[in-house]
């Protein structure tokens, strides 16, 4: 699966800042303008915050970038993390053989791309995680000793009418 339009992983995002958990340790920055409830409206700066990290050499400043983006999470407006995971993870930018015009000639990197197997794992995860809500939403009663729905319980009550 790919993204139809690369472009838009650095176009604004409006929302509401939902949940924000920041990346910290030895050798990151987080610069934020924003915190959660923040209302990101059109007339914001597009840029809401800069994680930026340190390290004795880009290896090691590549490995702390890499964590630091794994423990950030930041729902409610889109990001750009991704991206920025997939250009840590790429090895021409971890070799640093990079110019002005390397995203130019990489649109790859630009492009939300899944394999069939992820895909799978993610409908999974997802129906998974719509049955516990449906289940957690239901409420049950118990009946004779059996657990049934609300909706069965007044049934069989209507029904000995």
């Amino acid at each position: 699966i790919t993204s139809e339009d690369p472009a838009n992983d650095f176009l604004p995002s409006t929302g509401t800042i939902d949940h924000l958990q920041a990346p910290a340790g030895p050798g990151v920055r987080w610069d934020c303008g924003v915190a959660v409830g923040d209302e990101v409206t059109l007339y914001y700066d597009s840029l809401l915050a800069k994680l930026i990290v340190w390290a004795p050499d880009r290896t090691q400043a590549l490995v702390r970038m890499t964590r630091a983006l794994n423990e950030l999470v930041l729902t409610g407006v889109a990001t750009n993390q991704a991206f920025h995971r997939r250009l840590m993870a790429d090895t021409a930018f971890q070799n640093g053989a990079i110019d002005i015009q390397f995203l130019e000639r990489r649109p790859d990197l630009q492009r939300i791309t899944l394999s069939p197997e992820r895909v799978r794992e993610l409908a999974i995860a997802a129906a998974l995680a719509e049955e516990e809500a449906r289940q957690s939403s239901r409420p049950l009663a118990q009946v004779d000793g059996n657990v049934t729905s609300g909706w069965t319980r007044q049934a069989r009550s209507e029904a000995l009418r």
